[in-house]
């Protein structure tokens, strides 16, 4: 058997995301000092992303022919309601990038834990796709098309900012004859999370071996996202999830994301987050950063509690749908 050449962690992020690609770098160094880790941008805007890339150790993978095509496929599913959502169909050049086993993670994430168990579960347990964080109407419109995938096993409904996969698994053509098919049925897929139901659909119409993640490690929590029940602890040199009586509970996290999150002054577990953006940057970076989004977050807190109350956040959806 061809012995793996090179494992490792593609990220993607440009100059917008700049604080959450920060507290990416800074946890996955401190948890990952030795892996691979590669850098496909976003977009042209990486200039301080790109800055960061000796003091944190990365790549950058290029694809000049394949991210246009990428794009384009994109391009075609999308509905109008993300204008940047083509973009991230850039990631999928992971698939015949420089790494044979690969990780694929979006920036808004900090890495809790060692990934390399997670690389070398596809070789040891016998897997080519394993994918994480699973929620089924994010991805695939409820009705016979979709109750026809999951009568036939598939239709697993996974986040397409965390997966885990071999080289090699899908082309560039591949992934246009799929765009293509996926077109045909758009409608069964969410008008929303275009590139995330894309990768759902290819995974789904293919002769792959899949698993979900944290089944196959054991052990691990089954959901990364930051909103959940329970509460985060140190263990030692383990984070862990404290829901009593939860099917989580004291589980071990190896990855908290808060996809869908927008302002960092409002997420869940903001400390967390602020362990790793500052980390490295002395006294009075941190503090000044801290104190500034402290700031924001008690000045929006009025503003996310009024969110929640069904009465004004249907108030407030129907005025920003009149303009």
């Amino acid at each position: 058997m061809k012995s793996v050449q090179r494992i490792g962690v593609y990220f993607s992020a440009n100059d917008r995301v700049y604080p959450w690609a920060r507290a990416f770098l800074a946890s996955f160094r401190a948890h990952n000092p030795d892996l691979d880790l590669v850098l496909i941008p976003f977009d042209d805007a990486c200039e301080r992303v790109l800055a960061l890339r000796e003091e944190y150790g990365f790549s950058v993978y290029e694809d000049a022919a394949g991210f246009p095509r990428l794009e384009a496929i994109g391009a075609a599913l999308e509905l109008g309601h993300t204008p940047t959502g083509p973009r991230w169909f850039r990631r999928y050049a992971a698939f015949w990038g420089p790494l044979d086993r690969f990780f694929y993670l979006d920036a808004r994430q900090v890495v809790l834990a060692d990934l390399r168990p997670a690389l070398e579960a596809l070789d040891a347990y016998g897997f080519d796709f394993l994918h994480y964080d699973c929620e089924l109407d994010q991805v695939y419109e409820p009705g016979p098309w979709r109750r026809d995938l999951l009568r036939r096993g598939r239709a697993r409904g996974f986040n397409s900012g965390r997966w885990v996969a071999r080289r090699g698994l899908y082309s560039l053509e591949d992934f246009e004859r799929f765009g293509r098919e996926a077109a045909a049925v758009r409608d069964h897929l969410n008008p929303r999370n275009t590139d995330q139901a894309f990768i759902n659909y290819c995974v789904d119409h293919s002769d792959l071996r899949v698993g979900h993640l944290a089944e196959v490690l054991g052990g691990v929590v089954s959901r990364s996202w930051a909103r959940q029940p329970g509460r985060l602890y140190r263990d030692g040199g383990d984070w862990r999830l404290w829901d009593h009586g939860g099917l989580d509970h004291r589980k071990r996290l190896i990855l908290l994301h808060w996809a869908g999150y927008r302002r960092l002054e409002s997420i869940p577990h903001f400390s967390i987050f602020l362990r790793y953006c500052t980390r490295g940057q002395g006294f009075l970076a941190t503090h000044r950063f801290s104190l500034a989004l402290g700031l924001r977050r008690v000045l929006r807190l009025p503003a996310d509690r009024a969110r929640t109350v069904r009465s004004i956040n249907f108030a407030y959806r129907q005025l920003t749908r009149a303009r």
